[in-house]
């Protein structure tokens, strides 16, 4: 009987790329064309922006978190599959950006040990028009693919805000200034934290949220995202 049930769903429900949307084989995460074309972050990578070095326009900004990566640029198709995640119903598309996410960890972040991931969070009012929050499903994923406790309920978005993406750099900044608090103290004080987003624009989300772990008492933060933008040196 359940042959019978995952057949039927997979003739309706059919495994899709997480990134262009095309059908693919039930034991793939994205199909063949992606895994070529895809807009990696690869070479020599500037811990405090993700980037590779040739791209980092690091200035001394003040950052709160120790690091962050991500397995892509934001453009092309994980643009759109992103776009997808958020804005389409594609939850499921978590899973293959988990998967990624945790490969880039692996890589870049070895040796670290992390106390637990937890997320960006959300208004309980976005996650009901949206019906999930999809930096949670990231990082529950990545928690079972590495094996690092998941905490919901670390951090809490006490109001909603002007989408940063919409807003000039210069007011990004103070669009999240106070939006963010920590929902108790003593599950951040002395522990190394694993902050997950979607994408990272300029940082300043990730930036924010870190800033108020550090003034709870956390050791160390570290973010990873799916995808950076590109920001490349004049």
């Amino acid at each position: 009987m359940k042959r019978i049930l995952n057949a039927f769903i997979k003739a309706f429900f059919p495994q899709r790329c997480a990134y262009c949307g095309r059908v693919i084989s039930q034991t793939k995460l994205m199909c063949d064309e992606c895994k070529e074309s895809l807009p990696r972050i690869n070479g020599e990578i500037c811990r405090k922006c993700g980037a590779e070095k040739k791209e980092c326009c690091c200035r001394n900004a003040e950052k709160y978190f120790e690091g962050i990566t991500a397995p892509f640029y934001f453009s092309g198709k994980v643009r759109s599959g992103i776009h997808s995640f958020k804005f389409r119903n594609a939850p499921d598309n978590a899973e293959a950006y988990a998967y990624e996410m945790s490969e880039a960890i692996k890589e870049r972040f070895s040796g670290i040990e992390f106390d637990f991931i937890t997320e960006v969070p959300m208004t309980q009012t976005s996650i009901l028009k949206r019906g999930y929050n999809q930096c949670a499903l990231l990082a529950k994923q990545i928690s079972n693919n590495l094996g690092i406790e998941y905490k919901n309920d670390v951090l809490i978005k006490l109001y909603e805000t002007e989408k940063q993406h919409n807003l000039k750099h210069f007011l990004r900044k103070g669009n999240l200034t106070g939006v963010f608090d920590v929902c108790n103290p003593v599950l951040v004080e002395n522990k190394t934290i694993l902050l997950c987003d979607d994408i990272s624009t300029t940082g300043e989300t990730l930036n924010e949220c870190a800033k108020m772990l550090w003034l709870y008492g956390a050791k160390e933060i570290y973010c990873v995202s799916v995808a950076l933008t590109h920001n490349k040196k004049k």
